[in-house]
């Protein structure tokens, strides 16, 4: 085998016949295998989103330059002689880019977005020799897409070695693709471990053809890259794609952020001291953006069910010194809360009042305050200020509290409210940028578990979520809808649904509008069902980003609906 063949990367998504064929349905032929090829690779440039409470673009730019000056990252910026450059030309991005490694986005209003220019894909030389292949390292396939964005090898991610590395050695970094098992599962079949000699005896040796994706140095044997538990493994020096990598940066100043995603929150166009709702709010990234455009001013619930993403959204926001947001712990398929259940709002008043009082009680005790008595009447003053009847119980737990102090979970800064949800037309303005398949993340080298199945489960979810924003809005309001996705069954065809039972419900223009026009038509399924997408004249008012597209961004997909009177 040619070793330019082997050692390269060239990788091709295997999609499952069904979904191939729906997809082609809705592209074309020729457009979804450019789509495919476009998904395996990063884009050609980072978009960094600067916090204009706490700095400028200007001040941003300075700083990034001195650290990617430090990093040696520079010259790549550049680009070298005879290193290749991302397919993606013509973009309006390019002629930009070409004036420096970081510049200003230019489209209206987004002037505060910078886009940090990246190089790839390179050719690299492994130092193939026949009878004597370059020392190897296979890592896993979510470790290589995150390499590809930028990131070193961490130890983790090492799924097998080649014999005899030692610290300091150069070697060639492949990647694990899940392969079909006999059962019908979907696995790597590498054993974490495997001693690899560069054969094709070696495990998916063939399968690893066009999977590399760059070169490396050692920084420990291999014997502790398996003894480790944490750490970088290899040190990326030599990478297919160069792009520069902000981690631990200017914490508070700026956040890497896809710019469909910045979009979104344009298109929401959030007002200062509205209340507005984030229904899939981790990692905060939409939130914090929101937040910006409000400048701090009126009230964004940010909402997630998962305790630990809450508090990743509560250190974001304290990282960007917000205090607009407030976020709560609660699935969205339970935020509405009817109106004759009990009403909490004054319970949960009269709890925080007795968490300050139980905080400030707390730090006096070596003072010498009754605890038990301060406890008993915070309590009273919270029932004739309007409470509900606390129990004897919840005293009890309030005075251990007060003894013991207030816990890991309930710490200053780690504390996650749980809600019971909010009256119906209860915000101005909802986002739902709802849990998706993800298929137009990038890079992405897998897609094999994708079923048809898999994306009518998606987009059976994504339904329920939305009735429940459509609740959750006021007449007059706003809903807007994101996914990351190039599915038209999780985008058009949400919008078809949402026009056809809410009737209330209409498209309405964005600002910016930078993406491409939506899918017009159905989709006819083997068995017989429709899929309903959009119809004639309501293709501009959605963005659709094409992977492939000159804009070389993620897919994605928004729209955004006017909430007419409900009575309708």
């Amino acid at each position: 085998m040619d070793p330019s063949d082997r050692y390269c990367f060239s990788p091709i998504l295997r999609w499952n016949p069904e979904v191939e064929n729906y997809f082609i349905k809705a592209y074309g032929a020729d457009h979804f295998s450019i789509i495919s090829k476009a998904l395996t690779r990063p884009s050609s440039y980072s978009c960094v989103r600067v916090n204009t409470l706490k700095s400028t673009s200007d001040a941003v730019i300075e700083k990034l330059l001195e650290i990617i000056k430090e990093k040696g990252f520079d010259g790549d910026c550049h680009g070298k002689e005879g290193s290749g450059t991302n397919e993606n030309v013509g973009s309006p991005l390019e002629e930009s880019l070409k004036n420096g490694p970081i510049v200003k986005c230019q489209i209206p209003g987004l002037e505060y977005v910078l886009f940090v220019k990246g190089t790839g894909p390179h050719m690299i030389d492994y130092g193939y020799v026949p009878g004597a292949p370059p020392k190897e390292v296979i890592v896993s396939r979510k470790c290589a897409e995150a390499v590809l964005r930028g990131a070193q090898v961490f130890v983790p991610g090492v799924m097998a070695c080649s014999a005899h590395v030692e610290k300091g050695d150069t070697v060639a970094v492949s990647a694990a693709i899940e392969q079909r098992n006999p059962n019908g599962g979907w696995a790597i079949g590498i054993t974490r471990g495997t001693v690899l000699q560069g054969l094709q005896t070696d495990p998916y040796y063939f399968e690893r053809n066009g999977l590399y994706i760059g070169q490396g140095t050692a920084t420990m044997s291999r014997a502790g890259l398996f003894r480790a538990s944490k750490g970088i493994a290899v040190d990326m020096n030599n990478r297919v794609f160069r792009l520069p990598s902000f981690y631990d940066v200017l914490e508070g100043e700026i956040f890497l952020q896809n710019l469909p995603s910045i979009v979104t929150a344009h298109a929401l166009d959030p007002q200062k001291g509205e209340r507005i709702l984030d229904m899939c709010a981790a990692p905060g990234g939409k939130t914090t953006a929101i937040a910006i455009l409000m400048k701090d001013e009126g009230e964004l619930v940010a909402l997630d069910r998962s305790h630990n993403k809450v508090q990743d959204i509560q250190k974001l926001a304290a990282e960007m010194s917000l205090t607009c947001i407030t976020t709560y712990k609660l699935d969205v398929l339970k935020a509405i809360r009817q109106r004759n259940e009990a009403d909490d709002i004054n319970t949960n008043q009269s709890s925080n009042s007795l968490w300050f009082h139980e905080e400030k009680a707390s730090s006096s005790t070596a003072e010498g305050f009754n605890l038990d008595k301060t406890c008993e009447d915070n309590v009273s003053n919270a029932i004739e200020n309007g409470g509900t009847y606390v129990s004897k119980a919840d005293i009890r737990k309030a005075k251990r509290r007060m003894r013991n102090g207030p816990g890991r979970n309930q710490c200053v800064g780690g504390r996650v409210e749980n809600s019971k949800g909010f009256y119906p037309d209860s915000f101005d303005r909802v986002l739902l940028d709802a849990p998706c398949s993800a298929l137009g993340l990038r890079p992405r080298l897998f897609v094999g578990e994708v079923t048809i199945d898999s994306l009518k489960k998606h987009a059976t979810y994504q339904r329920r979520m939305f009735d429940q924003a459509v609740k959750l809005v006021r007449p007059g309001g706003v809903i807007v809808y994101s996914t990351c996705t190039i599915n038209p069954g999780e985008n058009e065809a949400l919008v078809r649904y949402a026009l056809d039972t809410y009737k209330f419900l209409s498209l309405a223009s964005q600002n910016p509008r930078i993406g491409g026009p939506g899918l017009v038509g159905s989709f006819e399924s083997p068995n017989g069902r429709t899929e309903e997408w959009l119809r004639p004249g309501e293709e501009e008012f959605v963005q659709r980003f094409d992977p492939s597209s000159s804009l070389d961004t993620i897919g994605f997909f928004i729209a955004k609906f006017s909430v007419g009177s409900k009575d309708v």
